[in-house]
């Protein structure tokens, strides 16, 4: 008989972890993403902060569980993307344990019976994740859209991770998006099927550089968690060190739940506010906030007729020949502005925004830390460092062993 009794515990389990309530230990996870967006990056990272020692390993200042990775590429026979990135990492840790990332190619895909060899090898030394890159390459002729054909894998996966008790870590790529749809709400190929077994599921995405200061910054979004509180979006920022010889990633805080339509409203409203009862004409109005809030004029109209849907913007025509139109706050915005009670804030608060500053192409739109005067997570300043000739990169950035994620130590 297939169907067991489970003796339901008095008090709720204790969920054991990989990554601290992102990836279960013991389940699968997915991570979806486009070609190219930094999925051997993120697991190349993250294998390096597993091979740490003992309490040092962080991901994006969450713990990492110590021990060995198994990655098994798929995507690439000669495995060296992620020969380049471990090494990269490595030198920007250099307690961590090479010898604890095994790194295998997987040829000719996978079949039942190398699954079944793969868990007996393991079973002798689990290790504390395995990372399959991608489920498509690996599972050669199973048509991922067809439910009945990505079953059965899936639930040897399943059974593998639960088995070895480890994090099983499974990549795929991300169909073609239709317009304005995010890879997080796109989902996997075949997702409807797998995003039924995996206990966690992530999108990973590239953010556009206007909208983190010109940085290199990729989105860990979280689409499905089993075991914990669904955390919010996470964003790492990848650091060069000097030469470029090695890297890493440090947590990036994500612009605040702002689109860059959200963001062309605040402007609208605060150049609103400017022009007080006057107004002002509407072409100047978007050339202001095409300026200010650095986005398309495209953005900047959907966000002044979105405005205008809501009865926040009116449009007064004057007296005169031609009749000519203002924009101008409506009367209830307008008393609320005058409290300061609303979303819009004056000039000075609005300038501490994160959004680059345009001075006429004087500078680069990614301007010196310390302009910004924006702090990391230990609440230090950055060094005033010049640019180097590569945008976002200092000629003396900081090392992960000053204070990035280094001092989040969990005892």
């Amino acid at each position: 008989m297939a169907v067991k009794r489970l003796l339901l515990p008095p008090e709720p389990p204790e969920v054991e972890w990989g990554v601290e309530g992102l990836f279960p230990r013991g389940y699968v996870s997915l991570v979806f993403a486009h070609q190219g967006q930094g999925k051997t990056r993120l697991v190349s990272f993250l294998a390096v902060q597993a091979a740490r020692p003992e309490g040092r390993g962080l991901f994006a200042k969450r713990r990492v569980r110590h021990g060995r990775v198994v990655i098994l590429d798929a995507d690439d026979p000669g495995g060296l993307g992620y020969a380049l990135w471990i090494n990269r990492f490595l030198k920007a840790y250099e307690d961590a344990d090479r010898g604890l990332v095994d790194l295998r190619s997987v040829e000719g895909g996978l079949t039942p019976e190398d699954v079944a060899v793969l868990e007996a090898e393991l079973k002798e030394d689990p290790p504390a994740f395995l990372v399959l890159d991608a489920f498509s390459s690996a599972f050669l002729g199973v048509d991922v859209v067809k439910p009945h054909l990505v079953h059965a894998p899936m639930r040897a996966l399943t059974a593998l991770a639960h088995s070895l008790n480890t994090t099983l870590i499974l990549l795929d790529h991300v169909g073609k998006l239709a317009p304005g749809q995010s890879v997080a709400q796109k989902g996997a190929l075949g997702s409807v099927v797998k995003l039924a077994s995996p206990r966690a599921a992530f999108a990973l995405e590239r953010m556009p550089p206007r909208e983190v200061e010109g940085r290199d910054v990729v989105k860990l979004t979280c689409v499905k968690q089993s075991y914990a509180p669904l955390p919010p979006p996470i964003g790492l920022e990848l650091v060069w060190l000097q030469e470029e010889e090695g890297c890493y990633f440090k947590p990036y805080p994500l612009p605040e739940g702002q689109s860059l339509e959200e963001k062309a409203e605040a402007v609208i409203l605060l150049v609103l506010q400017e022009a007080g009862e006057e107004g002002i004409p509407r072409k100047e109005l978007l050339e202001e906030a095409v300026r200010r809030a650095n986005v398309s004029e495209r953005t900047a109209k959907a966000a002044l007729s979105a405005l205008r849907g809501r009865g926040a913007v009116e449009v007064v025509e004057l007296p005169g020949r031609g009749a000519p139109r203002v924009y101008r706050l409506a009367d209830c915005v307008v008393s609320f502005a005058q409290n300061r009670e609303n979303a819009v804030q004056d000039e000075a608060d609005f300038g501490q925004s994160r959004l680059p500053k345009m001075d006429g192409g004087t500078k680069n739109a990614v301007q010196d830390r310390a302009d910004f005067g924006q702090s990391d997570e230990e609440g230090q300043k950055f060094s005033e460092t010049p640019l180097a000739e590569n945008p976002g990169l200092a000629e003396n950035p900081p090392s992960p062993e000053g204070g990035i994620e280094e001092e989040w130590i969990w005892l």
